[in-house]
């Protein structure tokens, strides 16, 4: 069957009506949207994909990933603080969308242990990148001062002090520092 008025890379020929001739429709190729996705901030950025209008496609799996943060999902705001899309869901809109990450800073809990006495603060929340104030509750130890806290538990000085600053992004235990009181010690001397 031959084409008229365009060639084969740009129509689609019809079949003849029963009386004959031919006739040829132009082609229009499918309209096409692009998704692409911007790790904003993080590292692993998937590579676009292409919709077909009409179709639905599924939503790379590829997370990205950024050191201190939790990975929510995928939203088409930059500044979103939820996701309205996960790794692998589904994208019906006819529409081009580019898609940031979401991410919430990362948190770390910090207990104290009043090793041997008894009084310990409750447990903190520390967000990644946010200087935390420790609880300034002092524990109690009978016949010792408390120095302050260590992340060892038989540390023999102080690293951080009641309602001192604590920067490191990590989960820590605290143990009290305890120095041995003379009190109440009468000394004679012969």
């Amino acid at each position: 069957m031959s084409c008229n008025k365009c060639s084969p890379a740009n129509c689609t020929p019809y079949n003849p009506p029963a009386g004959g001739g031919s006739t040829c429709t132009p082609y229009t190729p499918p309209v096409t949207y692009t998704v692409s996705y911007n790790a904003n901030g993080g590292n692993g950025t998937p590579g676009s994909q292409t919709k077909t209008h009409g179709a639905t496609i599924t939503l790379s799996n590829t997370v990205p990933s950024r050191a201190g943060y939790v990975f929510l999902g995928w939203a088409a705001s930059s500044s979103a603080t939820s996701a309205s899309y996960q790794p692998g869901g589904l994208y019906t809109a006819n529409a081009g969308i580019t898609l940031y990450a979401v991410w919430k800073a990362a948190t770390y809990t910090v207990s104290y242990n009043a090793n041997g006495g008894v009084g310990s603060p409750c447990a903190q929340v520390k967000t990644h990148d946010v200087t935390l104030t420790l609880d300034s509750t002092i524990p109690i130890r009978t016949g010792c001062g408390f120095v302050g806290w260590s992340t060892s538990s038989t540390a023999a000085s102080a690293t951080y002090s009641a309602g001192g600053n604590f920067t490191t992004n990590a989960t820590t235990t605290l143990y009290a520092v305890w120095e041995v009181s003379i009190t109440g010690i009468e000394i004679v001397l012969l």
